[in-house]
């Protein structure tokens, strides 16, 4: 185990170590200011274990109907060496008759060992680095690779459903495998963008990949792209979009930028040996609540009830926290609308006050209580 190793289970605690994963990588590009997921995610931790560090109940991820659904729609694209995904593009005309070239890493090295987990990696490289080079023989299907991308230094490992490649095409671009129902333009909203981050992360872990192998310009040959593969609505029957996602690569690389850029700056956040299973270490970490963390992450309740506890405008939406930002809480927020407590102490709230008291007044009159 390297120092680095060493300084991040220091930080973990006595919890086993979790792979975040492309979910858990695009869960802090969501919400990129909270420092208490960038802190667990860092340290090896999921939102929903940290949950339950703190005594909520652990409610993230699948229902079992949708999970077993979803196993069924994957296990069924990529049985029989993936023919069926290949079928999908030969008929498609985005793959030819020859470019059948396709490999599954998790064949390479089966297991879930850390010895599988690090043979994964290495087929994975060797894979992308021919395409690379111009290697005629490189996969242009390649199945669960194993890519790693960076945060706080270190590297974390994600695992896209395939890479895509047509033999005249530079590069690989990132597939998802989702079961989502394809309702065309009336497809859950929720659902594509978040299959669109866990693809954009994937991008990120091609483009770091190739700064490696020493592209210049690995941008240009990991596009911001991703194949989006879906069902027919009451069927197994697949469907593929391509999707344009260079606004969800843009925010992952933002995230990974103001992460921590190292494990000192991390380990400042917190008191001299604390460690992040400690249930008051953890909620002292400042969050950086919104609505949508219920979306996604599994500390939402917690942080919900620290921002209550506070009565950050927030817990009214994110109008509410962005229009009474200059007042810092509702109790400070009424009492400039009231003239009360003390008085403004900046231009800000100043022009807050005023707003507010305008709003009032013409709130009254609607209701007729001038």
């Amino acid at each position: 185990m390297s120092n680095s190793d060493q300084r991040v289970a220091r930080l973990r605690g006595a919890r086993p170590a979790e792979e975040p994963g492309a979910r858990g990588i695009e869960r802090v590009a969501r919400n990129p200011d909270c420092l208490r997921l960038r802190a667990v995610t860092i340290a090896g931790l999921t939102p929903a274990t940290a949950a339950q560090i703190l005594g909520f109940p652990d409610r993230e991820g699948q229902s079992p109907f949708a999970l077993t659904l979803g196993q069924r729609f994957e296990r069924q694209l990529l049985e029989n060496g993936a023919a069926n995904l290949f079928t999908l593009y030969r008929e498609r005309g985005l793959l030819g008759p020859s470019e059948a070239k396709i490999v599954a890493v998790d064949g390479l090295a089966p297991g879930t060992d850390l010895r599988a987990r690090r043979r994964r990696e290495t087929e994975t490289r060797r894979l992308l680095e021919g395409k690379f080079r111009g290697d005629p023989l490189a996969p242009n299907l390649i199945i669960k690779p194993r890519l790693l991308v960076s945060l706080v230094g270190l590297p974390h490992p994600i695992e896209p459903d395939f890479l895509i490649a047509a033999d005249q095409e530079p590069f690989y671009r990132v597939g998802e495998l989702k079961s989502y129902p394809d309702r065309g333009g009336k497809t859950d909203a929720a659902d594509i963008r978040s299959a669109c981050r866990q693809a954009a992360v994937g991008v990120v872990g091609l483009r770091e990949a190739l700064q490696s192998f020493g592209a210049r310009q690995p941008e240009q040959l990991a596009v911001a792209d991703a194949d989006l593969v879906m069902r027919v609505t009451g069927f197994f029957i697949p469907t593929l979009s391509r999707m344009a996602i260079a606004s969800e690569v843009d925010s992952v690389e933002r995230a990974i930028a103001e992460a921590p850029t190292n494990l000192d700056d991390l380990e400042t956040m917190l008191p001299a040996g604390a460690t992040l299973d400690d249930p008051a270490v953890l909620a002292s970490v400042p969050n950086n609540y919104r609505p949508s963390c219920k979306e996604h992450c599994g500390l939402w309740e917690h942080c919900r009830r620290q921002a209550l506890a506070g009565r950050h405008p927030v817990v009214l939406g994110d109008l509410a926290a962005e229009q009474l930002s200059a007042a810092g809480s509702i109790d400070r927020a009424l009492e400039l609308m009231a003239g009360s407590g003390l008085p403004p102490l900046n231009a800000a709230e100043a022009t807050l006050a005023a707003e507010l008291r305008t709003a009032d007044q013409a709130l009254r009159r609607a209701v007729g209580h001038v």
